[in-house]
């Protein structure tokens, strides 16, 4: 998105601005190091009232009560210290102190390089924050108060380091006062798209109360009066801020969507861990009077981490379910605060350190029981996921070896009996299996589409005999090569074969059969209700699983509507009033074709958010030329010849979450193989057998080893494929896959149409 002219003189001169005094100020304190010392006139000699930990003279070894002496060479006189009787040393170059007898002298200089160098990295990496997100999307509000928030964050770390100076007070009073308004504000705009109007009152009486603030704070920076109660102030409304952060995450929680919730929990999450050792070990020791842990400057190291964390939010829009996460991350924020909170119990009661170390070990034993808790209950996703990737691939290993079976009995007849061709067709299960030698191999493409009988399959094929086997599968016999009869012997075989095949696939079937009706009483046994499981005969589908299926459609077309009708028609009506404005050109054609170039970004992206959640084509349109105005779509963006082979009945009464379910499936298998089959072709084939819907993707490409889905690395789980499944199998179907490496891979997938009718508001 291309930046306005304003904006960029905006950007630059507030970049020069800050680089101006960035570069003064780091200048002076690589000059003049912070002292932190504060000195007070009594009686005629000068006191130190204060020493700062972590400031430069926290390694001199003076303390309160000791006597300062000279100063630049100097004894201390009224000209040095301006005639007031306290003050903090500044810009010095040589001191001397009086500690208990023992006089210690010193120079300053250029000596604290190493803190500046840290100091002017994460200023440099804040701006980039900011300035990245800037102009990634310059056109966005909240992106204009992240870069305001970055900026300010990055002159709080510049000042914080910086040496007694004028200026570097000034910004550090004003930028400490206004960040916690900065954060509510941009907390506010990331997450509640509709505010009350009582919070636009709150939000100008709080502008008000903070300006005076501010202007009071830095009349008394100007007089070097540095007033204790400020700097608290300025830690309990940065504490507060945090805190109505999470009690309005909490109020609001349940009112929230889901992207916008995961935006809440990564907010609170960063944002928490981000303070948690500025507020921890400098913000309360401060404001309970005990000496600080760590150093401000070190403490607020932990603001890139938190804008980092806002980063990831505005711009990249998108993130990993953190409920997940929260959990464990709430027992280790427990842990660390509840050690912490010992240790500062403990400090003023006897025996503290035996008391702590108790203390101690019992929370950490707590802490322990509740992670080993919290991990059982999270490997329970882990091992349903598991669970899924080994059906699967028993599933496949057994579609494999039955077919290797076939293929090497009918390899037998073959070899023994010297046909043109044998070809075997199983037909007694919802799933057909066609297997053909010689000339017969090409024809198992049409045979595995065909419910034709023994007649029809004679007139129609070139076979020279027929067996049957059962009561709708068959053998297929092409005729001898040297065109003779079948002997006795031959005959004899044709019949073992025959029984033994027959055997063979029947027991696969009841395998199967048991398989399902297992799996059903596990579903059964676990929910605890005996009307939760339908009949698993003859493929029916449970109707729990089918509501599920339904509940979850149900609210994608909710969504989708909701996205299409109001947020999409919005855009199209602004995009117009905007197009009108810019051709009469009575506002800055800059500004208005940046909002024109938003709002046509935006329109393309809900309409590709709403044809994943939910094609509205599908809704308007039969199977055919949903499928058709996919594969259409598919081919212009990819060069690849994907094929439709669509044998379904014209007037065939799908119900609307088959038809959608499989949209799904055929787009998901689709996309996998442009994605990762480097397939040059890919061919779709829909048909239907005896009220059974086959549905199957083939392509020509590198292929994979479809029986050892279980045993593959961690980076190729095949997740698509996994929920392929579970998607199926609740609809009361099967899925088999023939892939081999280098070999293509061809997923055929077959869903009973008989169904009970359901409906979906």
């Amino acid at each position: 998105m291309r930046l306005t002219k304003k904006s960029s003189y905006k950007i630059y001169a507030g970049l020069a601005l800050f680089l101006t005094l960035a570069c003064y100020i780091h200048g002076q304190s690589l000059l003049y190091p912070y002292m932190g010392i504060e000195v007070e006139h009594r009686e005629g000699v000068w006191l130190i009232t204060e020493v700062e930990r972590g400031a430069g003279a926290d390694g001199l070894g003076v303390k309160p009560g000791d006597r300062l002496t000279a100063l630049n060479g100097e004894p201390v006189s009224p000209e040095q210290t301006g005639g007031k009787s306290g003050l903090s040393l500044s810009r010095i170059k040589t001191y001397t102190f009086q500690h208990e007898g023992e006089e210690l002298r010193g120079v300053t200089g250029p000596k604290d390089w190493i803190k500046q160098l840290v100091a002017i990295g994460t200023e440099l990496l804040l701006l980039a924050m900011g300035g990245y997100a800037y102009f990634k999307k310059p056109e966005s509000k909240l992106i204009r108060k992240f870069l305001v928030l970055s900026s300010v964050l990055a002159l709080i770390i510049m000042t914080v380091n910086a040496t007694d100076i004028l200026a570097a007070n000034l910004v550090l009073v004003g930028c400490s006062i206004w960040i916690s308004y900065l954060m509510l504000d941009f907390f506010a705009e990331l997450l509640f798209t509709r505010l009350h109007p009582s919070s636009v009152r709150i939000r100008q009486v709080a502008k008000a109360l903070l300006s005076l603030f501010t202007l009071y704070a830095w009349a008394l920076t100007s007089m070097n009066v540095f007033l204790g109660w400020i700097r608290e102030a300025v830690l309990i409304e940065l504490i507060a801020a945090i805190g109505i952060m999470f009690v309005l995450g909490a109020v609001k929680w349940r009112s929230l969507d889901r992207i916008r919730l995961n935006y809440l929990l990564v907010l609170s999450t960063g944002t928490f861990f981000s303070f948690l050792p500025f507020v921890l070990l400098y913000a309360i020791p401060n404001l309970l009077g005990v000496p600080v842990v760590l150093a401000p400057e070190y403490a607020l190291l932990g603001l890139v981490p938190f804008l980092g964390t806002l980063l990831y939010i505005v711009v990249k829009q998108r993130m990993l379910d953190m409920q997940l996460y929260i959990p464990k991350i709430t027992l280790h924020t427990l842990y660390i605060v509840g050690l912490f909170a010992l240790y500062l119990g403990s400090r003023s009661i006897p025996w503290a350190p035996i008391v702590f170390l108790l203390g101690a070990l019992v929370l950490t034993g707590g802490y322990h029981w509740w992670l080993r808790r919290l991990r059982r209950r999270a490997d329970g996703a882990k091992d349903w996921l598991e669970q899924e990737r080994l059906k699967l691939s028993i599933h496949l290993a057994e579609k494999k070896n039955n077919r290797e079976l076939i293929g090497m009995l009918v390899g037998i007849l073959h070899r023994f009996i010297d046909v043109e061709g044998v070809c075997v067709i199983w037909r007694d299960s919802r799933q057909p299996i066609v297997y053909g030698t010689g000339r017969f191999a090409e024809l198992e493409e049409m045979l595995l589409m065909d419910e034709g009988d023994r007649e029809a399959l004679l007139a129609k094929y070139p076979f020279y005999e027929i067996l049957p086997m059962g009561e709708k599968s068959c053998i297929c016999l092409g005729q001898k090569k040297n065109c003779t009869l079948f002997s006795s012997e031959e005959l004899q075989l044709l019949e073992t074969v025959k029984g033994e095949m027959y055997r063979l696939l029947l027991s696969a079937q009841t395998l199967s059969k048991l398989q399902a009706s297992y799996a059903a009483m596990g579903l059964h046994n676990q929910a605890g209700d005996a009307e939760a499981l339908a009949a698993m005969e003859g493929g029916e589908i449970s109707k729990v699983n089918y509501l599920v299926l339904e509940a979850l459609e149900s609210e994608r077309v909710h969504t989708s509507y909701f996205l299409h009708d109001q947020i999409l028609q919005n855009l199209i009506f602004l995009s117009r009033d905007l197009e009108e404005l810019y051709a009469k050109g009575a506002v800055s054609p800059d500004k208005i074709k940046l909002w024109l170039d938003c709002v046509y970004d935006s329109q393309r992206e809900i309409r590709q958010l709403c044809d994943r959640l939910h094609p509205h084509l599908v809704d308007k349109m039969d199977l055919r030329e949903s499928l058709q105005w996919l594969i259409r779509s598919m081919k212009e963006r990819v060069r690849i010849d994907i094929g439709l082979n669509y044998r379904l009945p014209e007037r065939l009464q799908m119900q609307d979450l088959v038809k959608m379910s499989v949209f799904r499936m055929i787009r998901e298998l689709v996309n996998n193989a442009v994605k990762h089959a480097e397939t040059a072709e890919i061919a779709v084939d829909v048909w239907m057998l005896e009220n059974v819907l086959h549905l199957r993707v083939r392509d020509h490409g590198t292929g994979f080893d479809a029986a050892n889905i279980y045993s593959q690395d961690l980076e190729r789980q095949h997740f698509g494929l996994i929920s392929i499944h579970h998607q199926v199998t609740n609809l009361g179907g099967g899925l088999d896959i023939q892939s081999s490496a280098s070999a293509g891979t061809a997923v055929h997938i077959y869903i009973p149409l008989h169904r009970e009718e359901h409906a979906y508001v």
